[in-house]
């Protein structure tokens, strides 16, 4: 390199105006002092000098040139931020000193320049100094060099760029890659990377090679590498995430691997994700796959739940101790089914409650709690016998200690309490205490023998009077040959055996010798003591002298003996007297209430044997005119035979109910129409209710029968008008409220009728439920209204009473139980009724009928309805067709069937077999035993006698409808 001097030499012209342009460093050049340099004044300067500083000066990128020997040194404005601190001297100094830190990694592409080579070098490392420490810097550069007019080189120019930003970017980049890569490979999750429609395999980490079986799957088609993945269906999901660019996720897979054609088949569980990978034009090429093999983690799952499940149970099952852990604060965290029992509280009302709630109020404010806690982390246990309290508040006596419980470091997380129910062992030995101090006070106060014997009564042992006995008083072995008379030895002796033999208490009178040769009465009474296995271990009893009772009683007995036998023959004569009484009662009884039938029945009777016969007239004589209305009157009279009978037996109490949900307030205002109409316009009807009046469960029509014949007796109670009030009340019975009206405990619905008649007198109201007992003319009433209601009140678990007062009026009033179950709609009845099968439904009857005119009618009629019937006349033979394989939809049975089945027994049995099998007990009496005690099974219905063709037919019809068609 070398110095050419000042440009002028050269004759080149210059102007003012250099260096050009208005940046920052061509104003500093034209500030420089350039005289103080080798170059001179820029005057002097060669023109390729000049050029080459317009150059760089209005060039953006970051360039700088040094010129001449001295290498002196020109940037641009793009170069200024590489310096740093070393810009205020940076312009025309020389290179070497300027940048002494990086020289060396220079000075050889310098050299290169001024010899006439041009150099570029990409991410060139250069170490320097720039800012008052060291650092790495890396550079993309080139060197060129600038040439004379005579083609020499007078300097060189550089083109810079530092890029130590993106080779550190860069290196962070490979250092995060390989760090992914070794994450990705160490990854405890299964994870591929697949690329292409192919899904082909590009990656796989340890946990997916584990997962295949260390299969060679690398650069294959999965379909190709994985051949037992795609038959369990494991690429359509793959190809659906390639295709739409949705994830997919999926639990709990089960997938099933063979890694060698002749190895173990292995089913694995996975949890995995299948995610699209997107490249920089948002075009799917790959899918990434990542899961997790839950496999031993569900294993181990569930073995845990199954494992709490029977340490659950177990504790569970510990019916007698409470087990109860808490935290370290006494809260609850765990209460087995023993707490439950003992204490009363069920685990969630305890869970996070302190166990203070279980202590006394003593023990609470001697905060005995925190003193169990501290002397069960001090000692290992903290023990606790006291009263308790459970959830009723009842005190009783526990025993029971606390334990901590440590997890595996040793470090304290809570208690255990185990707790038992001593109070009857308390109370017990309390009682036991109380008892022995008793005896020891009635012994001592005792002028009776007390004595105890061998378990076989070979010897005695005893203390008179003021004593108490103990095991060291001398038994004496021969106390019989001494002491009991010899005529009564074997009389004690046989008493004694038995008295072993059956383990029982003895009680026995015999003589004993008196030291003055005279003979006296003792009684003798003892009882046993057992072992645990209920054997003998020896006899603890009294002796009585009771010499003076015996004399006493010989002398009572001459004076007595002919004054009982005089009393004996009075005694006589009044039992004889008193059951002719009774008798004749009875048969009154008996002969009010048959004549009372037998006047209804006759009229009855008479009613339908003449229409019947008239009847059979007119048809003999070919006139047809008026034969519908002698069978009108023939069925009217039956109906009133059959209401009769339904009378007699809600009298009876043993009619067969119904009961239903219903709200009595509902049903009277129901009614309320047709009551007004039987009341007539000159009486005055008023309803009272309850806001909320309760259900109640009964029979509706029985009801509304009721109702309707306590408002007519009403209205016959008031002839002259007068004002009738029905009433529905709540009631809770407590107390003596329940005993004077007989019944339990409880809430109940009262409904009162109320008129302002004439009202009855003590000896009408005392007679007012008997049977057949009324005030009404003859033919205005049977007596068997009351009868009837009071059966009905009391079978459906309520009571009626009675208040009357004469010329004031008379309430009737009756309390039905509340029904607190689910009400039903107003129309379900509406809603629930069955369609009932048509004509020609081809259902198939068993019919049970022993009276043979009966069962050919109501075969009759059952064909005339398109049934198929088979009839049998008895139980046996009916039970034979139901255990066969017949198709049978029906039972129809009468109840009191003659031979060894009844016919709630027959339909018991068809059951067994036919469990839904419809049943329709027709009966001409109420056999409430053979029905089930008055209330019956779900499919089942009674149909009383005398009844319609018509009714028989639509009751049929709906139990086929509502069991769907029968039970075959």
């Amino acid at each position: 390199m070398r110095d050419d001097g000042p440009a002028g030499a050269a004759g080149t012209r210059v102007t003012a105006a250099f260096p050009h342009g208005a940046s920052i460093m061509a104003q500093a050049v034209r500030e420089h002092d350039w005289a103080l340099t080798p170059l001179g004044p820029p005057t002097q300067w060669p023109a390729p000098l000049r050029s080459a500083v317009n150059l760089i000066l209005s060039s953006p990128e970051s360039m700088y040139l040094v010129w001449g020997e001295a290498l002196t040194f020109f940037y641009n404005d793009a170069y200024t931020p590489i310096l740093g601190p070393r810009q205020r001297r940076a312009l025309g100094a020389p290179l070497r000193a300027l940048w002494a830190d990086a020289w060396d990694a220079v000075r050889g592409p310098i050299e290169a320049a001024f010899a006439g080579h041009a150099s570029r070098f990409e991410e060139m490392p250069i170490g320097m100094n720039r800012h008052g420490s060291p650092e790495q810097t890396w550079w993309t550069f080139s060197f060129s060099p600038i040439y004379l007019d005579d083609g020499r080189v007078g300097g060189a120019f550089c083109v810079t760029n530092e890029v130590t930003d993106r080779k550190l970017a860069q290196q962070h980049l490979a250092d995060e890659h390989e760090r992914l890569i070794r994450l990705f490979e160490q990854a405890p999750m299964f994870m591929a990377f697949l690329t292409g429609p192919q899904h082909r395999v590009e990656f796989v980490n340890d946990g997916y090679s584990k997962l295949i079986g260390h299969r060679d799957v690398i650069g294959k088609p999965l379909a190709e590498a994985l051949p037992d993945a795609a038959e369990q269906g494991y690429l359509q999901p793959l190809d659906e995430v390639y295709r739409s660019g949705r994830a997919y996720t999926a639990n709990a897979l089960a997938y099933t691997m063979q890694a060698e054609p002749d190895g173990a088949v292995e089913r694995r569980l996975l949890d995995l994700v299948y995610q699209p990978i997107t490249g920089s034009d948002g075009a799917i090429s790959g899918v990434f796959i990542q899961g997790l093999d839950i496999t031993d983690r569900l294993s181990l799952e569930r073995a845990v739940r199954e494992a709490e499940v029977r340490n659950r149970q177990i504790l569970d099952s510990v019916m007698d101790y409470a087990i109860i852990a808490t935290d370290l604060q006494g809260r609850v965290t765990s209460w087995n089914e023993g707490a439950r029992r003992i204490l009363g509280w069920a685990e969630a009302d305890m869970l996070g409650q302190t166990l203070e709630r279980t202590f006394t109020l003593e023990d609470i404010a001697r905060k005995q709690l925190l003193v169990e806690m501290a002397s069960a982390l001090e000692t290992g246990s903290g023990t606790d016998e006291r009263w308790h309290v459970r959830s009723s508040g009842e005190r009783f006596w526990a025993n029971g200690s606390m334990m901590v419980l440590r997890e595996e470091t040793g470090a304290a997380i809570g208690f255990v309490k185990v707790l038992r129910d001593r109070t009857a062992e308390r109370l017990a030995g309390e009682a036991l205490l109380k008892s022995e101090r008793r005896l020891d006070a009635l012994v001592r106060a005792s002028s009776h023998a007390i004595f105890s014997a061998s378990a076989d009564w070979s010897a005695l042992r005893h203390r008179v009077g003021n004593g108490v006995l103990s095991d060291d008083l001398p038994a004496n072995p021969r106390w019989q040959q001494e002491l009991v008379h010899p005529d009564d030895r074997a009389q004690l002796a046989q008493a004694s055996a038995t008295a072993i033999a059956n383990t029982a208490s003895l009680d026995v009178e015999y003589r004993v010798n008196l030291p003055d040769q005279q003979t006296g009465w003792t009684q003798m009474r003892a009882v046993p003591l057992l072992d645990a296995h209920g054997r003998i271990i020896e006899w603890f009893g009294t002796a009585t002298d009771i010499t003076d009772k015996r004399q006493a009683e010989a002398q009572l007995r001459q004076l007595t003996d002919t004054l009982e036998e005089r009393v004996r023959e009075r005694t006589a004569e009044l039992l004889l007297a008193e059951e002719k009484l009774r008798q004749s009662q009875k048969m009154e009884a008996v002969g009010q209430l048959t004549g009372g039938l037998a006047h209804d029945f006759n009229n009855l009777l008479t009613a339908i044997s003449v229409g019947l016969e008239l009847l059979q007239t007119r048809i003999a004589q070919g006139r047809y005119d008026r034969l519908e209305r002698y069978v009108e009157m023939a069925q009217s009279s039956a109906a009133r035979a059959a209401a009769l009978t339904q009378r007699l037996l809600a009298f009876s109490r043993r009619q067969t109910l119904a009961p239903t949900a219903l709200e009595v307030e509902t049903l009277v205002r129901g009614m309320r129409e047709i009551i007004a109409r039987t009341l007539g316009p000159s009486i005055a009807l008023q309803l009272r209710a309850d806001a909320q009046a309760w259900q109640v469960l009964v029979d509706a029509p029985q009801l509304e029968n009721a109702l309707l014949n306590l408002c007519i007796n009403a209205r016959d109670a008031m002839p002259d008008g007068g004002a009738l009030t029905i009433a529905i009340t709540n009631a809770e019975l407590r107390g003596s409220a329940a005993q004077q009206l007989e019944l339990p405990e409880g809430q109940y619905v009262c409904l009162s009728v109320q008129d302002t008649g004439t009202g009855m007198s003590e000896e009408v109201m005392e007679k007012v439920f008997e049977p057949f007992f009324t005030t009404k003319p003859i033919g205005q009433g049977t007596g068997l209204g009351l009868s009837m209601i009071y059966g009905f009140t009391r079978q459906s678990g309520g009571q009626v009473r009675m208040h009357s007062e004469a010329e004031v009026g008379t309430t009737m009033s009756l309390y039905l139980p509340r029904f607190t179950g689910e009400p039903l709609p107003a129309d379900q009845a509406a809603i629930d009724a069955p369609t009932l099968p048509t004509a020609g439904d081809s259902k198939t009857v068993l019919l049970v009928e022993d009276e043979a005119p009966i069962r050919i009618l109501i075969c009759e009629v059952l064909i005339d309805a398109g049934y198929r019937v088979i009839d049998v006349a008895d139980g046996s033979t009916a039970v034979e067709r139901l255990q066969s394989a017949e198709v049978i939809d029906l039972l129809v049975t009468d109840v009191g069937l003659t031979g060894a089945l009844n016919g709630r027994q027959v339909a018991d049995a068809g059951r067994l077999q036919r469990p839904a099998l419809p049943v329709l007990f027709v009966t001409g009496y109420a056999a409430s035993a053979a029905v089930g005690a008055g209330q019956l099974e779900t499919g089942m219905e009674v149909l009383t006698k005398p009844f319609l063709a018509a009714d028989l037919e639509r009751r049929v019809g709906q139990l086929l409808a509502s069991s769907g068609g029968g039970a075959a």
